[in-house]
Order: C-alpha cells, then structure tokens, then sequence
C-alpha cells in the first residue's frame, strides 16, 4: 500500500505539474470534496438537537456550519465539465465513500462518548488530514485562481480544526484503552487514504487515456 501511496502521488505531481485544472478535474476532486464535507455536516449537525457540554458543543457547531459555508465556495468557484462519464464516475466514488467509511452508522440514535463518536471523530480527523491536494502543487503553481484559492481556504481551515480533534482524540474521556484508539485512529485513516488514492488515480489515468 505504501508503495502504491508513493507511486499515485508522484503520478499526481507530475499531472498537477504540466497543466492546469481541466474542468474534469475541477470537477471530480469538487464533488469528491463535497461528498466528504456532506458526510461530516450531516453528522455534526445531530449535535444541535441534544444537550452537550460547552467546549465540545461549540466546536462541533462551528465545524459544521463552515463545512457547509466551505463547500458552497467550492461549487460556486469550479469549472464544471460538461462530461457526464466523469459525474458517473463521481457518484461511483461517493457511493463507495460512504460505503467503506460506514458513516450511516453514525446518523441513528443519540450522540454521546461511546466508541462509535470516537470511530466517527477518527474519521474526521483522517478526511481533514489525508486529503490534501496543495502539497501535490509545484511551489510555483499559481493558487490566485478561484479554484485553487477555495481549495487553499480549505485546507487552512482543515488544518485549523485538526488541532481541535488531535487534542478531542487524545484527551476525551472514553473507556477505551490507549491501543485501541490508537487501532480506531489508524483503520479510519487507511479507509480515507485508500478513497483519496482512488480519487488521484482517476484523475490521472483519465488524462493519459
């Protein structure tokens, strides 16, 4: 898997590197993007019907609102394809997200610090941490474009809202020992890598064809 990781980066780079953004690209990596950030905002959004300390309860609120404020930004600044093969194979990938990632298991019943908040705050931190387009971009890609600035926005605010789960991840209170979590942490981020990896490999291999 490493291996593979290593190899559709590098094949991401130098796709990213030769050209700019064709309106299918903007396209596959908004909707991907899109279907991520719905996933998060459906859930979060469960917090604003039941009671909930403070702390918790007004980072769990902002994230969701800027979730959504993010990916109307997006949408609103993509070039869209008029390529209907490359929304069928979007919506391919969005139904397979959230298939591998279960995440309709974490929209029954009440939220409360159970194992499964736990695996759903794992799988938040991996959306936020593993996908990441920027660091594919050469140091002298232009980002002042609209697409590529919404990008920016997000990931700055990804990197914002990591912090903020790192320390929920590390010092919540949960009756789960150390390498459990530590388990919980890394399945989540593999299930995550292995779509954003999906998503790039596309992506390139619908070039070079």
């Amino acid at each position: 898997m490493a291996d593979q990781s290593i190899e559709i980066r590098q094949r991401a780079m130098e796709y990213f590197k030769q050209q700019e953004f064709s309106p299918d690209a903007q396209t596959r990596i908004c909707l991907f993007l899109q279907g991520v950030k719905s996933i998060n905002a459906t859930i979060l959004a469960r917090v604003e019907f039941q009671p909930m300390e403070w702390i918790p309860y007004k980072f769990l609120h902002n994230q969701c609102f800027k979730e959504v404020e993010l990916t109307t930004l997006l949408g609103k600044s993509t070039a869209w394809s008029n390529n209907p093969m490359v929304f069928l194979a979007a919506t391919q990938l969005n139904l397979t997200l959230w298939q591998e990632t279960g995440a309709a298991r974490f929209l029954g019943g009440m939220l409360k610090v159970d194992r499964s908040f736990y695996e759903y705050l794992a799988l938040s931190h991996a959306f936020l941490s593993v996908i990441r387009i920027l660091p594919l971009l050469s140091a002298q890609t232009n980002l002042s474009t609209p697409f590529l600035s919404a990008l920016k926005e997000i990931e700055e605010e990804n990197g914002r809202q990591i912090q903020t789960q790192i320390r929920l991840l590390k010092d919540m209170e949960i009756d789960l020992p150390l390498e459990e979590k530590e388990q919980i942490i890394e399945a989540q981020r593999q299930i995550v890598e292995k779509l954003f990896l999906r998503l790039l490999a596309e992506i390139t291999e619908t070039q070079a064809a």
